[in-house]
């Protein structure tokens, strides 16, 4: 999704440009902004360049995001090797930015047996810390693959205590958590570890913000993250049950179409409220119903 911002609020751009599969990093960058009309909102500025990540950064002021709108531009000008590139960037100014209201644990309350096949491990560790977990002899997964996750201690050094999962790292075989444990881990600690449903979440979300996307006048739309809890549990069950699945009509096949209607019965009971004439209130003329994007459910 494109970078969203709060009209008349400060706010901060941000791009990393990457080069087989490997963060740029310029030695100078600067930023030129433009309306969604192509007339010139900021003249060429100098933005910040992380020197470790590469990431470009230009602090938006509220004279930037004082009219909403769609599509506003920011072209990046930076510099790698003495040779200057150029790499554009959308972004859109709106009354109301949306948020993900919902985690793992108000998916198994909808549907309790989604505990029974989040991928999960249990070992022992071999050293740690009071955040961090290392298990070198079997924690070889991908990069951030627990990330989102909990640790559970299940015996030993902080038996009993659970954990959110905020990176793993596999050169190290390092699961890191915050807030930290009572004590540091060590080898006494037996543990568990549960991957989180945090991907599938993330990608239902955006599916629903593409749908408000397109239903038009995006940057007018009032509407609180709060209003999304339940299509969004609904959709995300939808498409990890689809993921379960291994032939038609099987449970989670059934279950993929149960929760693809549940979303849409929930998501088109959404009133889309705007406020297109800037006068604070929602007139009857600004309201209208929620449409789902389309999808073909199940397995055909």
């Amino acid at each position: 999704m494109k970078m969203q911002f709060l009209t008349d609020r400060a706010g901060t751009l941000r791009i990393t440009v990457y080069s087989d599969n490997t963060a740029l990093v310029p030695t100078s960058a600067t930023v030129t902004i433009y309306k969604n009309d192509g007339s010139e909102l900021q003249a060429s500025a100098t933005a910040i360049v992380n020197a470790t990540t590469g990431e470009m950064t230009y602090a938006l002021t509220t004279t930037h995001t004082a009219d909403t709108g769609l599509n506003f531009k920011a072209t990046w000008a930076y510099v790698v090797s003495g040779t200057t590139y150029y790499e554009n960037q959308l972004f859109d100014v709106v009354k109301s930015i949306l948020s993900i209201p919902i985690t793992d644990i108000d998916l198994f309350n909808e549907l309790d047996s989604l505990r029974k096949v989040a991928k999960q491990e249990n070992g022992t560790a071999t050293s740690g810390s009071t955040t961090t977990l290392l298990d070198t002899s079997k924690r070889k997964e991908d990069d951030n693959f627990w990330k989102g996750g909990t640790l559970t201690i299940l015996s030993g050094t902080n038996s009993g205590q659970s954990r959110p999962i905020t990176a793993f790292v596999q050169s190290t075989s390092t699961v890191t958590v915050s807030p930290a444990f009572g004590s540091s881990i060590d080898a006494t600690s037996v543990y568990q570890i549960v991957r989180s449903f945090t991907n599938k979440i993330i990608q239902s979300f955006e599916k629903i913000e593409d749908a408000l996307y397109n239903a038009g006048k995006r940057q007018d739309l009032i509407l609180e993250s709060s209003q999304l809890k339940y299509p969004l549990i609904f959709l995300t069950i939808h498409f990890i049950a689809l993921d379960l699945s291994d032939e038609k009509d099987d449970k989670w096949d059934r279950l993929a179409q149960e929760y693809w209607k549940k979303y849409t019965d929930s998501y088109t009971s959404l009133r889309l409220e705007y406020d297109t004439d800037e006068s604070g209130n929602i007139e009857g003329g600004e309201e209208q119903g929620a449409q789902p994007f389309e999808l073909t459910i199940g397995r055909q």
